[in-house]
């Protein structure tokens, strides 16, 4: 199995220090107010419902700008890149058809092209399929607590979208990723849903 392939498990919740103060000052209520606004913007996934069809993009991602009927901005979500020279091993262990992985690789020998490593889990608990769309690649994937690595090409940045391909029945499907900065829970996803974000290779 290729180094890029490794799996990744979520971090320990996050213990609350004890508050030293009683009476925060100025400077912690600043900080608060900024940490939460990084919450809030890091919280705002798109959701686009099936009905109004999937954005058009280029082989293997395009920039997010290239979507420019998209009412709302995709959010970045930065993940580990791939060596070049790693790219026809992580290939290999892709869904993708031999065709694509030629298509796929040639690009990353012309430089057009890169691949990141994207370690999709299910976050709820609750299971399900989703299906990831890269440009014109689909990959899918059956949600489990251990993360599944996907190997997307983008370019610097591309649009990326996780579409349910199981019945997500009342409870929805809850994915998460594994990111640069630790996993990340995705918003849950119901019949019609389309989650849309921006990859960005690091």
């Amino acid at each position: 199995m290729s180094d890029c392939f490794m799996t990744y498990s979520p971090d320990p919740a996050y213990k609350a220090q004890p508050e030293k103060e009683e009476k925060p000052s100025h400077l912690r209520l600043i900080m608060v107010a900024l940490a939460t606004c990084a919450l809030v913007a890091g919280a705002g996934f798109h959701y686009a419902g099936s009905n109004t069809g999937n954005p058009t993009a280029p082989l293997a991602g395009g920039s997010a700008d290239q979507n420019g009927s998209t009412a709302q901005p995709r959010p970045g979500v930065q993940f580990s890149l791939i060596a070049p020279d790693k790219a026809a091993e992580a290939l290999a262990m892709t869904s993708f058809s031999e065709k694509e992985k030629a298509d796929i690789l040639a690009g990353v020998k012309r430089r057009e092209l890169r691949l990141v490593a994207m370690p999709i889990f299910d976050a709820t608990g609750a299971g399900g399929t989703v299906t990831v769309a890269c440009g014109t690649m689909h990959q899918t994937v059956l949600l489990q607590p251990k993360p599944t690595v996907l190997i997307l090409p983008i370019t610097v940045s591309g649009n990326v979208d996780i579409i349910p391909s199981s019945d997500p029945g009342a409870v929805g499907i809850g994915s998460g990723v594994v990111t640069m900065f630790g996993p990340q829970a995705l918003p849950i996803m119901h019949q019609g849903d389309t989650l849309g974000l921006t990859v960005i290779a690091q």
